[in-house]
């Protein structure tokens, strides 16, 4: 898949605010008046990250003399939001143990909510749920997750 200008944008500015602990006062400043915030807000749509996470690079820009581009931030936002909320990614979302941080506008909400519920229902109850070791409660007992594999009706 060819890589898009955009996409490059997108991909030098979330490098860029990574590297923003280490950055020198002139360098984050720079890096602010290269944010394109459209793709900014897109990119954080795109992964389903609530507006409250937001706030740490647009303090920062702000006071650096850089304040974002919200209007351009929120509807890029909006349609990265477009992908985030399917029944594919709440399912996946679900199945994986995610927090669902209420980002989906009302219109897409039911079915990111229909996939999201599904994928709770099939996650397989771990013992240690947020290390991943997949041990849980089978029809026949306890298991480790190496013997006993989920199967998906």
């Amino acid at each position: 898949m060819p890589l898009r200008a955009h996409h490059a944008a997108l991909l030098i500015s979330m490098l860029v605010t990574a590297a923003c602990t280490t950055m020198t006062v002139e360098e984050r400043i720079s890096a602010c008046q290269a944010t394109e915030w459209s793709s900014y807000g897109e990119n954080d749509g795109r992964l389903g990250v609530a507006e409250a996470d937001r706030t740490e690079k647009f303090s920062e820009c702000a006071a650096l003399g850089y304040p974002a581009d919200l209007a351009a931030y929120d509807a890029g936002r909006a349609e990265g939001l477009k992908s985030y909320c399917t029944v594919d990614n709440g399912y996946e979302a679900g199945y994986a143990g995610r927090r669902y941080r209420n980002v989906c506008p009302p219109e897409l909400e039911p079915s990111f909510q229909q996939g999201y519920e599904q994928g709770q229902k099939e996650r397989p109850v771990n013992f240690y749920p947020y290390f991943g070791f997949g041990y849980g409660y089978s029809h026949f007992g306890f298991f480790g997750g190496h013997r006993h594999r989920h199967r998906r009706y």
